[in-house]
């Protein structure tokens, strides 16, 4: 969706991208909003100087409502106002005039780091076990595994340092907020009850142990 009140500028955007995608243009700049939100776009073309309420203005109140990719394009190249886009939500800065052949390559970029950001993030960890960050659900064969709160707590904070050593302290601070007051054996105690569970169903403990340092999962 193009936002831009140049009608020669927003023509000539139409024509160059309507071969690869499909284009729309706000009829007015009094409900942006309403607008971007009843068409949906994948991504939207944005001016800072229109008629009311600029740029910036939208690009807040849209933010409130939608993660969708926002490429400002503007003849303003001052570096305050490419920091203010960038820090009110805005994913890229083009300044007029720009070659078409870089607009595509930005809008290719930012929708393509939109869909790797949408796209369920599912850690395979074998023998038909795997971990889905975003729901932060381990499930063996598509089944969700019964994990208490704590379990998966302590799993979540293994597998998203996956590779990386976990030490024990921080694992404490993360699962009880201290590294005080909480009997050495506890942590050991958890752990090793997780690990039991997840080698009774999937044949794997999964959890390696670094001896007197902490835990990690390879």
């Amino acid at each position: 969706m193009i936002i831009e009140d140049d009608f020669l500028l927003c023509q000539q955007i139409q024509y160059i991208l309507q071969p690869h995608y499909e284009v729309a243009a706000v009829p007015d700049f009094e409900n942006i909003v309403s607008y971007v939100l009843t068409y949906a776009p994948d991504l939207v073309l944005l001016d800072i100087n229109l008629p009311g309420h600029n740029g910036f203005y939208w690009c807040e109140r849209l933010r409130e409502l939608t993660n969708v990719p926002i490429l400002f394009i503007t003849s303003r190249n001052e570096m305050g106002d490419t920091i203010k886009a960038i820090r009110l939500g805005g994913d890229d800065y083009l300044i007029k005039p720009f070659r078409h052949e870089l607009l595509e390559a930005k809008i290719e970029a930012a929708l393509r780091r939109n869909e790797e950001y949408q796209k369920p993030k599912i850690i395979e960890l074998g023998s038909d076990l795997s971990y889905h960050m975003q729901l932060q659900s381990l499930r063996y064969k598509q089944e969700e595994v019964d994990l208490t709160p704590t379990e998966r707590k302590l799993f979540y904070e293994l597998i998203r340092k996956k590779g990386c050593l976990v030490s024990r302290t921080d694992l404490m601070l993360s699962l009880w907020e201290t590294d005080q007051f909480i009997e050495d054996g506890t942590l050991s105690t958890l752990v090793s009850r997780l690990r039991q569970k997840l080698k009774t169903i999937s044949g794997s403990s999964v959890i390696e142990t670094a001896k007197g340092k902490g835990y990690y999962i390879v």
